[in-house]
């Protein structure tokens, strides 16, 4: 058996999902979302303004996974069997917009327009995809005419493109110091000691928590007993709100834009503008 490489291609995008169980059973349906196959191409979804009971809503939503082979020129030279496959750069976009996010009815979560964005360029020598944030927004964000004012920085997730970038970085002060908090390296965990002053990372099988979120603040008066620490926002009687969150792996990455930990007046999770981009070098006969 002649085995050749191929560049299997991967990338996912969703606008919005979850499981309620309080004050009713939902489960939150998109009618529409984004994947590419193994042989990439591109996938679009326009979703129209949707709604679930009075509880949640958008109004509206667009997904996109596109993956090609980079330089057009040397992809038909491929199909003439001049080149090998894993000669070409393989490039995947993935973004996932939605607009009018609303969740709960007292409080009331609502988010004008977030947009998660992706972009990965296949693996050289080390066998990691270079992945990038892309162009992100998080605005418009109110809670029962409290506003919040979230400041994204992308600026670490394109510097440092690889999961293997991140890890010697993350040995750097220099970098520990301007940039440290986007992956919570002086952030103390539960059950555990306070990080050494050099940093630690939050790290799980592999795959390293982080954020895009550079600060969060009220623009007027904050909602009466809630607090903010880091990415993470927690409002009584609704529950836990988490903005920007990005897991690097060895092969992918994920970035959603916002997940919800429901707690009191209602019961259970969801997410909204989530996206996941990788791919890599495989065999075929």
């Amino acid at each position: 058996m002649d085995n050749k490489r191929r560049f299997i291609f991967r990338a996912n995008a969703a606008a919005f999902g979850g499981h309620l169980v309080r004050p009713k059973d939902i489960v939150l349906e998109a009618p529409g979302a984004s994947s590419l196959t193994v042989s990439g191409g591109r996938s679009v979804a326009k979703i129209p303004a949707t709604r679930f009971d009075d509880y949640f809503s958008i109004e509206s939503a667009s997904t996109f996974a596109e993956g090609l082979f980079e330089d057009p020129k040397q992809f038909l030279e491929f199909t003439y069997h001049r080149v090998e496959e894993d000669t070409l750069a393989a490039v995947t976009h993935v973004i996932s917009e939605v607009n009018g996010f609303v969740m709960g009815r007292k409080p009331r979560l609502t988010i004008k327009r977030m947009k998660a964005d992706l972009r990965a360029r296949s693996p050289l020598g080390s066998g990691q995809a270079a992945i990038r944030v892309g162009d992100v927004a998080l605005e418009g964000i109110d809670i029962d005419g409290h506003r919040l004012v979230i400041e994204l920085d992308t600026a670490p997730f394109q510097r440092f493109d690889t999961h293997a970038k991140l890890l010697v970085a993350a040995d750097d002060p220099a970098f520990v110091k301007a940039s440290g908090d986007s992956m919570f390296m002086k952030t103390a965990r539960n059950g555990e000691s306070n990080p050494p002053p050099a940093g630690r990372l939050i790290e799980y099988c592999g795959t390293i928590y982080a954020t895009i979120v550079k600060s969060i603040r009220w623009d007027g008066p904050p909602f009466p007993g809630s607090t903010i620490e880091h990415n993470k926002v927690v409002l009584p009687e609704f529950g836990r709100a988490y903005f920007g969150e990005l897991l690097v792996s060895q092969q992918s990455r994920r970035l959603t834009m916002v997940r919800l930990a429901l707690g009191s007046n209602g019961g259970g999770s969801a997410s909204g503008s989530d996206a996941q981009d990788n791919g890599g070098w495989g065999w075929s006969p």
